[in-house]
């Protein structure tokens, strides 16, 4: 409830930023979950420095400069974020599990609505496609590898298209140190992404509507035909991961349902690919609960990869239920 005039004069100045500033939290932090905390906490300094924000040219620039620099002070004290086909070799299918890393280590994924800001209407389609690219999990993971300050320079230069010197004012150096750290984060992101050509989105909807169907049905045959030969298959926080259509084959034929109508998948979008939340029941006609998200990469009409987070507490940033009412579960 709005109780005083400065809180009427929050909500019009730094509420309509919050989007905006939780995506630059999140390219940085690579976990959602930290992202929205830092950008609540970025906006609780600035409604308390509401004089400073009448003064600037820019309420949005001003608020990008304290939230970059608040990363970068939470990256000084936290692990890299990271996914299980970073830390180790493919694993074989038929070793245990082991038990899953539940810390803050792993990149989180985050919801395309997150990213549908009204300043991107007027991009051009190259600009439009620069953007998708910069939302993608690969480009979010690659992000991570570098160091925290070309981290911040990329962003800042090629993300959000602010100048040389715009960059040296926030980050305290030089245009020159500037131009040397965003073309060492360049070489250092193209290491680590590689750019698949990317479905039409009728055949993105056609390929994800098989996958939900033969996983829901547990027809395993029909799964395994929609996965690319090389397909890799990651499931944090389990730290580990398969490569192959043969080895994740072997490994879904032990987990695939176990009775009719075990699984529900709800189709969602989730850093710019297909990708669908996976509801499970523990029980014959018990409630399908939430269990996992599964983000979808596809090429040249197969699954080329498949990154399975068995993290129930991210559905809330998606506007998901925890549980599905039976309404939602019959077929």
């Amino acid at each position: 409830m709005i109780t005083k005039p400065q809180d009427a004069e929050f909500l019009m100045r730094l509420e309509p930023h919050r989007r905006a500033i939780t995506a630059h939290c999140y390219r940085m932090l690579g976990s959602l979950h930290d992202a929205e905390d830092v950008t609540q906490d970025i906006l609780i300094r600035a409604w308390q420095r509401l004089a400073e924000v009448k003064s600037v040219t820019s309420t949005r620039a001003w608020l990008y400069k304290i939230a970059t620099n608040m990363c970068l002070d939470v990256l000084k004290s936290r692990r890299r974020r990271t996914l299980p086909q970073m830390l180790a070799p493919a694993a074989d299918p038929a070793a245990p599990l082991g038990a899953p890393l539940d810390e803050p280590l792993w990149i989180e994924p985050a919801p395309d609505t997150l990213f549908d800001l009204t300043d991107d209407d007027a991009r051009g389609p190259e600009a439009q496609a620069s953007l998708r690219e910069s939302i993608s999990l690969a480009f979010i993971t690659a992000l991570q590898c570098l160091p925290a300050k070309q981290r911040a320079v990329l962003l800042l230069m090629d993300v959000l298209e602010w100048r040389p010197p715009e960059a040296a004012e926030l980050l305290g150096t030089s245009v020159a140190s500037i131009n040397s750290l965003l073309q060492r984060a360049r070489t250092g992101i193209d290491k680590h992404t590689a750019k698949p050509a990317a479905p039409s989105l009728a055949e993105e909807e056609a390929l994800l509507q098989r996958y939900i169907d033969s996983w829901e049905s547990g027809d395993l045959d029909a799964f395994t035909a929609l996965l690319a030969q090389d397909a890799t298959l990651s499931m944090p926080p389990l730290p580990l991961w398969f490569a192959g259509r043969d080895a994740i084959g072997r490994f879904l034929a032990t987990v695939l349902p176990a009775w009719p109508n075990q699984y529900r998948l709800l189709p969602l979008r989730a850093n710019g690919t297909a990708a669908v939340a996976v509801y499970r029941q523990s029980i014959v006609r018990g409630p399908h609960e939430a269990a996992a998200l599964t983000l979808i990469q596809m090429s040249d009409g197969r699954i080329a990869q498949l990154i399975r987070f068995g993290l129930p507490r991210l559905f809330g940033s998606f506007g998901l239920p925890q549980q599905l009412s039976p309404a939602a579960t019959p077929r």
